[in-house]
C-alpha cells in the first residue's frame, strides 16, 4: 500500500474501536472506461440555482449492474493502488467484488478512491461520493450469512485512478470468518425469493399457436411490481407484442379463435374489448359495465356471462348480527350474473334477489349455462346448502339440478352436456364417496370427483379409490379428463380414461404443478410449475407424444449463480405402521463429518407441505444459513389416501404431533451430522398451533417459532373468520360443550405450566384468519410463569405477511431467532430487538 493511503487508513482507523479481524478486498472486476459528456448548457444554474456537476452524472447515468452484456476484466489493486494510469476525466467505470461472511456480522468497509462514485451492497445503493480528493470514506455494513457483490460505478477525474478498500469487523465477531473474492456464487436468499421476474400465469389459445404469459416483475429495495403480458407465438419461439397498460386487466383467450379479450377501467366502469392476433385488429364489445368482476366467455363465442358485484351498504355505528356468518364485513355483499350478446354489445341481468348466483359452467353448445347459490343453515353441518340451477340462456327457463345439498362442489358438463363433473369432497354425494375405515369420518378438505348423470341423477364416485387429492380437473374430449392432483407431497399431473376407468400419470417437468391451459383444438397444453430446488417455469406439453418443451424461465441468469444444497427423501413408520414421508435439505457444501443445526418444520393441518420452491417459508433460505432442515407430513394430510386425511378429524393435538416427536428423534437418531442439543421448529396457522402445544410435549426442540399460531382451540372457534366453518371438517360433530378433551386439554394455553425450553410468536396485527389474541394470550400466559418467551407483532399484516419490506424483517427475525438459541450467535436478534426497560 501506498504510503499516502496508508496514513490516511492509519488515521481513519485510529478514531475508531480496534478491530479485531480485517482484510484487503484486492480483487476486482471492472469495465473498460465509456467515456461521458455533460450535457449541455450544464454551466448554467436552473431555477433553484445550480449548475449540473460531474457527480450528477452518477445519478443520471442508468446501467444495470449485473447486465451479462458488460465486459469485464480482473485487476488486482497492487502496492502504489493505482489502477488506472491515465488522466481524461469523465471517464465511466464499473467494479465489482464479492465479499463472503459464514455468520450474520457488522462491520466497515472503508474506500479510497480519487473520483466520484457510488457504491452498492447487492445491487442497493449504499454511498455516494460527489468530490473526487483522495479521501477514505467509511460505509457500515451489516451482512447476512453469504456472498456479498460489492460494486462501485465510478467517474474518473483528470489524476491517475488511485484505489484500495477495506473491510473490518468488531471483536464480538472475532468467530467470522470473512473472504474476498471474484467468485460470484452465493447462497440463496430472501431477496432472491421476492426479487425479480416471475411468471405469474398462462393460457394457451384455441389452436394451440399463441400463448399469453402474464409476468410480475418485483424491483429490488423498492418493492414494487411491474406487471406485463406478452403474447408468444409457441409455434416460432417469439414473442408478438406486449401488452404494459396498467388499466388493462382481466385478459384471456376466446374459446374457439386465436383472438383475447381484455377489461379496461375507466373511473368506475368498465369496457370490454376483443383483440385479434393474426389481423391486428381491436374491437370495442361493450362499455359502461359498472360493478364488474370477471366474466366468461360461451364456447360458441356468441355470448359473455359476466358478474356483477354489489358492496352492501354499512349498517351504522351499530349492527345487528343475523347468524354467526354475518360478523364477516363482507357476508352481506352479493353477486349476480349478466349476460353480453357479442353481435350488438346488449346486456340482460340474468340473475337477482338476495342469494348470490355463481356461474359454474356454460353448455358446450351454447343453450344453457350453469349456476349455484347458497345459504347459511345453522341446523346442519356443515352449516350451508347449496341449490344448483340449469338456465336457458334464451328463455330463461330454470331447472333444478339439485337444492338444498348438505355437500356441494364445483360442476363442469361433458363434452355432450349431457352429464356433470363434480368436485367435492368425500361426502359430496351422501356415503359414494366415501372410503375410510371404521370409526373414522372422512375429511372433507380430501378433493374427489364425481359424474353427475343429468337426466337420469345417477353419481358414480370417480375417486373413491384414488389416493391423491384433486385439486382441480378438465373434461376435455368425450373419453378424457385431465387432473389436476396433491400426490403426497407432490403436484401431478393424471389422465383418466373413462372407459377403462383407469388414471395414468403424465410426467412433467416439474414436481409441482402450479397451473394449467388446454388448447381446445390440438393435444398440447402449457402448465407452470417448481421443484424442490428450482423456481416457476413455463413449459408447453404435447399431450399425445407426451413431451415437454421449456418456454420460459425468466429467473435463469440469478439461478446460474446460486449456490444450492441437496435434498433427499427421509421416511420412518410411525407407531401405528404407517409410512410417515418427509425430506432433507441440507446446507451447501454439507459436511457429514461437522454438526450442524436443524430446523424441523411441518404443518400438521389438511394439506402437506408441498415440494414446491421458494413460498413463505423457503426452505432453501434456511439450509443457506447454516441448518440442515427436517420437513415432514404427519398424520390428517391430504393426498396419501382417505383414510391417512382422515385422522385430521378431530385430531388437534393428537396423531399429528406424536409423529413429529417420533419422527424427529428418529431423524436425529440416524442423521450423526445433526446436532441433536441444537434442534428447533416452526410451523404456522395449524402448524403454529402445533407448535405451541409440541413445546408442552417434549424438550427435544431447543426453542420453536410459532407464526399465526392457535393457543385456545375455544377463541379460534368463535372469534376466527373461519374458524367454526373450518372445525366443521377438521372437528366434525365437536364443540367446546361436548368435547373438551379437544378444546380445552389440547388448547396449548391450558397446558402453559407445561412449557419448555423457548418460543418466539409471530403474529400479523391485522390477522382475521387467526386472530392476533390467540398469540396475546399464550405469550401471557408463558410470561406470567416465567418461561422463555418472546413476540413479535407485525403491524398491518393478515394472516401472511405480503408487504416487501415487513416480510424481509420478518425472515431475518426467525432466521436470528433460530441463530440466536440454536448457533449461540445472539448479535442479529440483539441488532434488530435490543433490550428496553419499560
Amino acid at each position: 500500500m501506498k504510503k499516502s493511503t496508508l496514513i490516511l487508513f492509519l488515521a481513519v482507523l485510529s478514531q475508531l474501536t480496534w478491530a479485531q479481524k480485517s482484510i484487503e478486498i484486492n480483487s476486482w472486476k471492472t469495465t473498460s472506461p465509456q467515456k461521458l459528456n455533460m450535457p449541455v448548457f450544464s454551466e448554467v444554474k436552473n431555477i433553484e440555482g445550480n449548475t449540473f456537476e460531474v457527480s450528477d452524472l452518477l445519478k443520471s447515468t442508468n446501467i444495470e449492474l449485473n447486465s451479462k452484456s458488460l465486459q469485464w476484466q480482473n485487476i488486482e489493486v497492487g502496492a502504489d493502488s493505482l489502477i488506472w494510469d491515465q488522466t481524461e476525466e469523465n471517464n465511466l467505470v464499473l467494479l465489482k467484488s464479492y465479499l463472503s461472511v459464514d455468520q450474520w456480522t457488522k462491520g466497515s468497509l472503508y474506500i479510497t478512491l480519487n473520483a466520484f462514485y457510488e457504491v452498492y451492497l447487492d445491487n442497493n445503493l449504499i454511498k455516494t461520493k460527489k468530490n473526487a480528493d483522495l479521501s477514505a470514506n467509511i460505509i457500515e455494513l451489516k451482512l447476512n450469512r453469504g456472498n456479498h457483490a460489492i460494486a462501485i460505478k465510478l467517474i474518473t477525474s483528470s489524476e491517475n485512478v488511485k484505489f484500495q478498500s477495506e473491510f473490518t469487523y468488531d471483536e464480538e465477531f472475532a468467530d467470522c470468518n470473512a473472504t474476498a473474492s471474484l467468485n460470484p456464487k452465493h447462497f440463496f436468499t430472501i431477496n432472491d425469493v421476492l426479487e425479480g421476474n416471475n411468471i405469474s400465469s398462462a393460457q394457451i389459445s384455441a389452436s394451440g399457436k399463441y400463448a399469453l404469459i402474464s409476468y410480475s416483475e418485483t424491483v429490488s429495495e423498492s418493492g414494487k411490481s411491474k406487471r406485463y403480458t406478452e403474447i408468444y407465438d409457441l409455434e416460432s419461439q417469439k414473442n408478438v407484442f406486449v401488452l404494459r397498460n396498467k388499466n388493462i386487466s382481466s385478459v384471456k383467450w376466446l374459446p374457439n379463435s386465436d383472438k383475447f379479450s381484455y377489461v379496461i377501467k375507466l373511473e368506475d366502469n368498465y369496457e370490454l374489448f376483443v383483440y385479434n392476433v393474426q389481423s391486428g385488429e381491436e374491437k370495442s364489445i361493450v362499455n359502461n359495465l359498472e360493478k364488474f368482476s370477471g366474466y366468461t366467455w360461451s364456447p360458441t363465442e356468441e355470448f359473455i356471462i359476466w358478474s356483477e358485484s354489489i358492496t352492501a351498504k354499512k349498517p351504522g355505528d351499530l349492527k345487528r348480527i343475523y347468524g354467526s356468518d354475518d360478523r364477516l364485513p363482507y357476508f352481506r355483499n352479493r353477486y349476480f350474473l349478466h349476460k353480453i350478446d357479442v353481435s350488438s354489445g346488449k346486456t340482460m341481468k340474468l340473475t337477482s334477489g338476495n342469494l348470490s348466483s355463481y356461474l359454474e359452467d356454460i353448455k358446450p353448445d351454447g343453450s344453457k349455462i350453469l349456476f349455484s347459490t347458497s345459504r347459511m343453515d345453522y341446523s346442519e353441518v356443515p352449516f350451508r346448502k347449496q341449490n344448483l340451477y340449469e338456465m336457458d340462456v334464451k328463455t330463461f327457463d330454470l331447472t333444478t339440478v339439485w337444492e338444498n345439498k348438505i355437500y356441494g362442489g364445483s360442476c363442469q358438463y361433458s363434452p355432450d352436456g349431457t352429464k356433470l363433473l363434480v368436485e367435492g369432497g368425500p361426502e359430496c354425494f351422501d356415503k359414494i364417496g366415501i372410503n375410510v375405515s371404521e370409526g373414522r369420518i372422512p375429511n372433507s378438505y380430501d378433493g374427489q370427483l364425481y359424474f353427475y348423470n343429468l337426466s337420469s341423477k345417477n353419481i358414480e364416485a370417480i375417486t373413491k379409490n384414488f389416493d391423491p387429492s384433486v385439486n382441480s380437473a378438465k373434461w376435455i374430449s368425450d373419453n378424457t379428463i385431465y387432473i389436476d392432483i396433491t400426490d403426497k407431497d407432490y403436484g401431478n399431473l393424471y389422465e383418466y380414461n373413462i372407459k377403462l376407468k383407469k388414471f395414468s400419470k403424465i410426467n412433467l417437468s416439474v414436481e409441482v404443478l402450479s397451473d394449467i391451459s388446454y388448447a381446445k383444438k390440438k393435444p398440447v397444453a402449457i402448465y407452470t410449475g417448481t421443484s424442490i430446488s428450482t423456481p416457476k417455469k413455463l413449459y408447453v406439453i404435447d399431450l399425445k407424444k407426451k413431451t415437454n418443451t421449456q418456454i420460459s424461465f425468466p429467473q435463469k441468469e440469478k439461478f446460474d449463480d446460486i449456490q444450492l444444497g441437496e435434498t433427499k427423501p427421509w421416511n420412518f413408520v410411525n407407531k401405528s405402521g404407517t409410512t410417515i414421508y418427509g425430506r432433507i435439505y441440507y446446507p451447501p457444501f454439507y459436511d457429514e463429518s461437522k454438526k450442524y443445526p436443524v430446523i424441523v418444520n411441518f404443518y400438521g393441518g389438511t394439506s402437506p407441505i408441498e415440494r414446491s420452491f421458494g413460498g413463505r417459508y423457503p426452505v432453501n433460505v434456511w439450509t443457506a444459513e447454516g441448518y440442515i432442515v427436517y420437513v415432514l407430513q404427519p398424520s390428517g394430510a391430504t393426498g396419501f389416501g382417505q383414510d391417512f386425511s382422515a385422522l385430521h378429524v378431530n385430531g388437534w393435538g393428537f396423531d399429528a404431533i406424536d409423529d413429529i416427536i417420533d419422527g424427529t428423534k428418529k431423524f436425529l437418531e440416524d442423521h450423526s451430522a445433526a446436532d441433536s442439543e441444537n434442534v428447533g421448529c416452526i410451523g404456522a396457522s395449524y402448524g403454529g398451533y402445533t407448535t405451541m402445544l409440541i413445546q408442552t410435549r417434549t424438550d427435544i426442540f431447543k426453542t420453536a417459532i410459532s407464526h399465526a399460531g392457535i393457543s385456545s382451540i375455544t377463541s379460534y372457534w368463535g372469534e376466527g373468520y373461519w374458524g367454526y366453518s373450518y372445525n366443521t371438517g377438521s372437528a366434525k360433530f365437536s364443540y367446546p360443550w361436548n368435547r373438551k378433551d379437544i378444546y380445552v386439554n389440547n388448547s396449548p394455553v391450558y397446558n402453559a405450566d407445561k412449557f419448555q425450553n423457548s418460543i418466539l410468536l409471530l403474529h400479523g396485527t391485522d390477522d382475521t384468519n387467526v386472530p392476533v389474541g390467540e398469540s396475546l394470550q399464550y405469550y401471557t400466559a408463558l410470561n406470567l410463569l416465567g418461561k422463555d418467551v418472546e413476540m413479535v407483532l407485525v403491524d398491518g399484516q393478515n394472516h401472511w405477511i405480503i408487504d416487501y419490506k415487513k416480510r424481509i424483517q420478518w425472515h431475518y427475525t426467525i432466521m436470528s431467532w433460530f441463530d440466536k438459541k440454536l448457533k449461540d450467535q445472539p448479535q442479529q436478534w440483539d441488532d434488530l430487538y435490543p433490550e428496553k426497560n419499560l
